[in-house]
């Protein structure tokens, strides 16, 4: 779907012929026939969903310290689209079991404390890459916990969050055991 002709390499700062630091225009004409459509995520910041033949693919996340528009910079890319994948073959749609045959055994699930998602996080993952697993469906969390050691044989990818490399800090053992959000 997103790569026509081929494939679809998710690096550091890209995805396919899309990277961070490109303008909107720019990310436009690498993607021919796809709509780029104005949008909000979960916390109101404005994004561009990226769909070709109405399915989503991507969503770029521009500077939002500058106007939205076609001149602003895209900052974070959020990819969808399982023709896309790492170097190591880890891609949307892929299930845990088999992430952990790429980047090491699951050190952790994690749900937001402020909204619906979960992020899975491996003992060699790259420090450029987030792993979205759902909205903390995939995890077996202990009562009143946010963070949970294992996953239910179904879980998967459900979508890779692309940045720049960053140093990670460890998740603070206080946080996981704040209460997960209330779901309405």
């Amino acid at each position: 779907m997103f790569a026509e002709t081929g494939a679809c390499p998710i690096r550091e700062n890209s995805v396919g012929p899309v990277r961070n630091g490109m303008t909107i225009r720019q990310a436009r004409a690498a993607l021919p026939g796809t709509v780029f459509k104005l949008g909000e995520d979960s916390d109101q910041l404005g994004i561009y969903i990226v769909t070709r033949g109405g399915v989503r693919i991507l969503d770029i996340y521009p500077n939002e310290d500058e106007k939205i528009d076609d001149n602003n910079k895209a900052e974070l890319l959020r990819v969808y689209d399982p023709n896309c994948a790492t170097a190591e073959g880890v891609h949307p749609g892929m299930p845990l079991s088999e992430v952990e045959q790429k980047y090491g055994k699951l050190k952790q699930l994690v749900r937001s404390e402020a909204e619906p998602l979960e992020a899975a996080e491996f003992a060699k993952q790259p420090s450029w890459l987030e792993i979205q697993t759902g909205k903390g469906e995939a995890g077996v969390y202990p009562k009143g916990k946010r963070c949970a050691p294992r996953y239910v044989p179904t879980a998967k990818v459900e979508s890779l969050w692309v940045s720049h490399s960053m140093t990670k800090q460890p998740t603070d053992a206080a946080m996981c055991d704040t209460p997960p959000p209330v779901r309405k």
